[in-house]
C-alpha cells in the first residue's frame, strides 16, 4: 500500500495522527498524545477485538520537520504470523486516553480473492506450525482434499466437461440436430509410453504425422507418455496443438482416463504395451469413445524371424507370448492401424474379426532429385540398440562389404546411429565410417552418398529409414525383410536382393550406374509422395474412426510380399478371464 502524504494535526483537533499503512504483517503510523509532548497509548483492533497496545514514540525525522515536538510519535507494528488472508479484516487503531480514532482507521482488508503470495506464506505457516500426530493427519487430510478439488477443476476444464454436459443435455430435450445447438469439439487422447520427438525415431514420426490427421478431422488432440509423466510443458508439442498431460496435474495415465471420464471421442493405443495397459482402463473411463489400437509393428513376427536366424529356441516361448497380447488388443479394439500391408494380412488372417485399416503417416519429399554426381558410397542408418539393426550392421561389414571390395576398394561405407557397441565401432577405417546420432540426415548423410542400405535378416513393420532415404531421393539397396509391407512398384523391386552376394552386387552396380540411379530416384520419390501423404493418412484414418470398410492400399504395377508364415490360431483369442459370446460381447465393443 502506497503511504501517504504525512499531515500534523495539531493535539487539541479532533484526528490526534495518522494510520499510513495496513497490511496483513504490519502497520505504521504516527499518533500524538493530548499532550503534544507527551507519546500517545494507542490500542489495535480487529474486527472489533483488541489485538495489541502500543506506545507510539519512535523518532520520525519527517514529525520533527513539522514541528510535532521531538518527532518521537511513530509507531511501527509486525503482526507475528500475519493475519489470515482467507477472512476480511478491520483495522482499527485508538487513542486509549479519549478512544479518538487516528486519520484512515478504520482500514479493510478483504479477504484474498485469489491465491497470491499471502496465501501461500499463510498455508506455508500452518504446515511449519503442525508438530504432532493428530494434526499432521488432520492438515494433510485438508491439503489433500483441497489438492484432489484443484486437479479435478483443472482436469474438468482440460476436458471442456461443463460444455459437453450442456450440450448433451440440450440434445436430449431438442435432438442433436437442432439449429441452435453447437457441438462442443471433438476430443482424442494419443496414449504412448514416450514423447515423441520429431526426427527421433519411425515411431514419433508416425504418431506426430497421425495427430495431424486427427486435427485435420477435427479433434482436438491431447497426449500422454506413460513412462514420461514428469513434465506436462512441452513447447514442441504446444507449436503443433498437442496439449501434454503429466505431472504436476496428472500422476498416471489412469489418473487422466478417470478424471476426464466421458470426456474423449477417440482413445489412441500406440503398441502392444500400451494396449494392454491401458485399453481395459480406456473402456472402463471413456465408454463412448472409439479405440484404436495403432500396432507399429508386430514384435511376435520379429522374435520368431529374431530366433530362426540367430538360433534363439528360448526367443520363441517370448514370441508365442507377445503373440498372445497382439492378438488380444486387435480382437478388442474397435480398429487396429498398421502401416504395413503385410501385417495387415497377418492380423486379418490371426483375428479374422479385427477391423484392420492400413494407415501410413505423412512423410515430406524433397522438391528435386540430387544429381548422383559428386556423391560417394554407401550409408546404413540405424540404432545399433534395436536389435534387427545391430544384426543388420554386423552382417554388411562382416559378408557384404567384402564382396563389394572385392568389385570396387574404393566404395566407402558410413555407419550412421548411435548405440553401436565398441567392438563395431573399433572397425572403422578408411573405407568404413562411423558416426552416432545425426539431427539432420539429408544434410549431414543423405546428400552425401549415392546409396544407402538396410541388409535387415529379420525383423517387422514398415522400416522408416528406408522411406526417409526414398524421400530424399536416395535409392535403397534392401533385403526382403527391410521391404516388406511397403508393396513397391516394379522398378523399386529390382532394389531387392536375399543374400549377402545379391546386396553387393547391387551395390556395386548401381554405384556406377548414375542413370539407373537417377531413374531409381525419380521412382522413390514419386512412390513416397504418392502414398505416404497427408491426403492418404487422413482418409484412413477417418475411415478407422467412422468405422469405414477397411483396404489395402496398392501400387501401379506392385506385388505385396508374402506374409511371414503365422499358424492361424483354432478359434480367436480371448481376453484373459473372458470366455464364450457374452464375455466377448462385455469386452470388444462395435
Amino acid at each position: 500500500m502506497a503511504r501517504p502524504v504525512l499531515t500534523v494535526v495539531a493535539p487539541s483537533a479532533p484526528a490526534c495522527g495518522h494510520l499510513d499503512s495496513v497490511t496483513r504483517e504490519r502497520i505504521i503510523g504516527w499518533a500524538a498524545g493530548p499532550d503534544a509532548s507527551e507519546p500517545a497509548s494507542l490500542q489495535v483492533l480487529n474486527n472489533g477485538r483488541p489485538v495489541a497496545e502500543i506506545v507510539a514514540n519512535i523518532y520520525r525525522p519527517d514529525l520533527e520537520a513539522a514541528g510535532l515536538d521531538n518527532g518521537r510519535h511513530g509507531f511501527d507494528i509486525l503482526i507475528p504470523g500475519g493475519l489470515s488472508p482467507l477472512h476480511r479484516h478491520v483495522i482499527q487503531v485508538r487513542r486509549v486516553q479519549d478512544g479518538a480514532e487516528l486519520i484512515g482507521s478504520p482500514c479493510v482488508i478483504e479477504a484474498a480473492d485469489s491465491f497470491d503470495i499471502a496465501v501461500e506464506q499463510a498455508i506455508t505457516r500452518a504446515v511449519e506450525a503442525v508438530h504432532n500426530e493428530t494434526d499432521r493427519n488432520r492438515l494433510l487430510h485438508f491439503l489433500a482434499k483441497q489438492a484432489d478439488t484443484l486437479l479435478q477443476q483443472h482436469a474438468d476444464n482440460h476436458g471442456n466437461r461443463g460444455a459437453r454436459a450442456t450440450y448433451q443435455r440440450l440434445a436430449r430435450r431438442w435432438g442433436p440436430t437442432a439449429d441452435t445447438l453447437q457441438p462442443p469439439s471433438r476430443r482424442a487422447l494419443v496414449i504412448d509410453d514416450r514423447v515423441p520427438v520429431q526426427g527421433r525415431d519411425a515411431g514419433s514420426q508416425a504418431i506426430l504425422s497421425h495427430v495431424r490427421a486427427l486435427q485435420a478431422i477435427g479433434y482436438q488432440v491431447s497426449l500422454v507418455a506413460a513412462d514420461e509423466l514428469a513434465a506436462s510443458e512441452n513447447a514442441a508439442l504446444a507449436g503443433l496443438g498437442i496439449c501434454l498431460c503429466g505431472a504436476p496435474y496428472y500422476a498416471s495415465v489412469e489418473e487422466v482416463l478417470s478424471r476426464q471420464r466421458q470426456c474423449f471421442d477417440v482413445v489412441y493405443l500406440h503398441r502392444a504395451n500400451m494396449a494392454a495397459r491401458y485399453l481395459n482402463l480406456a473402456r472402463e473411463y471413456q465408454p463412448g469413445a472409439r479405440v484404436l489400437y495403432s500396432v507399429a509393428d508386430l514384435h511376435h513376427v520379429r522374435l520368431e524371424r529374431q530366433a530362426a536366424v540367430e538360433q534363439r529356441p528360448e526367443l520363441l516361448s517370448t514370441s508365442r507370448a507377445l503373440r498372445l497380447v497382439e492378438c488380444t488388443a486387435a480382437w478388442s479394439a474397435d480398429a487396429v492401424l498398421t502401416h504395413s500391408a503385410d501385417e495387415a494380412t497377418i492380423l486379418r488372417h490371426a483375428v479374422p474379426e479385427a477391423q484392420v485399416h492400413l494407415v501410413p503417416w505423412s512423410i515430406a519429399v524433397r522438391s528435386a532429385v540430387p544429381a548422383s554426381a559428386g556423391r560417394n558410397g554407401i550409408a546404413f542408418i540405424g540404432n545399433g540398440a534395436h536389435a534387427p539393426n545391430l544384426d543388420a550392421a554386423r552382417w554388411l561389414l562382416d559378408d557384404v562389404l567384402p564382396l563389394v571390395w572385392q568389385a570396387d576398394p574404393a566404395i566407402h561405407c558410413l555407419l550412421v546411429g548411435g548405440g553401436l557397441p565398441d567392438y563395431l565401432q573399433r572397425r572403422a577405417d578408411h573405407r568404413i565410417r562411423i558416426s552416432g546420432h545425426v539431427a539432420d540426415l539429408q544434410a549431414g548423410v543423405l546428400d552425401q552418398v549415392r546409396l544407402t542400405v538396410a541388409p535387415l535378416r529379420f525383423g517387422a513393420g514398415v522400416k522408416g529409414k528406408v522411406l526417409e532415404s526414398f524421400a530424399a531421393g536416395v535409392p535403397c539397396v534392401m533385403t526382403p525383410i527391410a521391404a516388406e509391407g511397403l508393396n513397391l512398384p516394379a522398378d523399386l523391386r529390382s532394389l531387392v536382393a536375399a543374400d549377402a552376394r545379391g546386396v553387393a552386387s547391387l551395390i556395386h552396380s548401381l554405384h556406377q550406374d548414375e542413370a539407373a540411379l537417377n531413374a531409381l530416384a525419380v521412382s522413390a520419390l514419386r512412390f513416397v509422395q504418392s502414398h505416404w501423404n497427408d491426403a492418404t493418412v487422413i482418409a484412413a484414418l477417418r475411415a478407422a474412426i467412422e468405422g469405414g470398410t477397411p483396404g489395402l492400399l496398392t501400387c501401379p504395377n506392385a506385388a505385396p510380399s508374402r506374409p511371414a508364415a503365422v499358424p492361424r490360431p483354432a478359434s480367436r483369442p480371448a481376453p484373459p478371464g473372458a470366455s464364450g459370446p457374452a464375455a466377448r460381447g462385455a469386452t470388444r465393443r462395435r
